[in-house]
């Protein structure tokens, strides 16, 4: 199967930082900063627009070596295993995470969303 290669195309900014909490994301406030090669004029007209779609990758997420043994759901002991892909968290093949996300404002290529389920970018 050939690979794939993404390139971002932004950063998110928020107060979440730690990788293992992944709840209670719904009031989350994150800014995205699109990377200034496509301009400021960028996010032109996106305010007209109440929500957005936002492909991420979980970058600070260690990958699993073996996904074929299910795991007990969100690491909770009492609830049965599930599949790899029977999981919402972010212990996935190529961690890759789609949200859709409010939008609340528009600055330049600044983005504010809330409900994103990704965490700061790494420092």
């Amino acid at each position: 199967m050939p690979s794939l290669e993404i390139t971002p195309i932004g950063t998110v900014r928020n107060d979440r930082t730690d990788i293992q909490h992944t709840d209670n994301w719904g009031a989350v406030r994150s800014t995205i900063t699109i990377d200034e090669r496509f301009g400021e004029a960028c996010l032109q007209s996106l305010e007209g627009f109440s929500h957005v779609e936002v492909l991420f990758v979980f970058d600070q997420f260690p990958e699993r070596e073996d996904y074929r043994e299910p795991r007990p759901y969100r690491g909770r002991s009492d609830l049965p295993p599930v599949g790899v892909f029977a999981g919402r968290g972010p212990g996935r093949p190529n961690r890759i995470g789609v949200t859709c996300c409010a939008i609340e404002s528009v600055h330049g290529r600044e983005l504010t969303v809330v409900g994103l389920d990704a965490v700061s970018a790494s420092r």
